[in-house]
């Protein structure tokens, strides 16, 4: 066992009777839901995947200006409107450009956004989606594009 390891007390710091609420940090997403923003970025990044036969994927991350922050310094935490949009690769991985099908959510996204291409989404201003999604009991709101 090294020397840095977790120690546990058994010293009654306090009873359970006398435990107390005490206000949680939150912030309530579903106020930005319809609202305008503008997008701040869209970067080419690779994600993990379980259908592409490589295991990843490479998708266009776009992004918002930041619309909430809670905590300073080091505990800080940054809320955005994101979405991931699929791009095109090969077998093994290779990106090889962006779908142009009129089903492809980019194309969509694109056509509502009124641009022509993925470059020209920096700057526009977007429609906010906020959803809900459970997992286990537990209920988080995401912040997405609506299109």
């Amino acid at each position: 066992m090294s020397e840095q390891s977790e120690q546990v007390t058994t010293e009654k710091v306090m009873e359970v009777k006398d435990l107390k609420p005490v206000a949680s940090i939150s912030v309530d997403l579903t106020k930005h839901h319809k609202k305008e923003t503008e997008i701040e970025s869209a970067k080419i990044v690779q994600v993990p995947s379980n259908f592409a036969e490589c295991g990843t994927q490479w998708v266009l991350k776009v992004q918002s200006v930041v619309l909430e922050e809670i905590g300073e310094g080091d505990e800080k935490i940054e809320f955005r409107a994101s979405e991931l949009f699929n791009l095109a690769q090969d077998k093994q991985g290779k990106l090889t450009g962006y779908p142009d099908s009129k089903d492809s959510n980019l194309v969509k996204f694109m056509k509502d956004m009124n641009v022509e291409h993925p470059d020209e989404l920096k700057g526009k201003k977007a429609t906010i989606k906020a959803y809900e999604k459970g997992v286990e009991g537990n209920t988080k709101t995401y912040l997405k594009f609506l299109y």
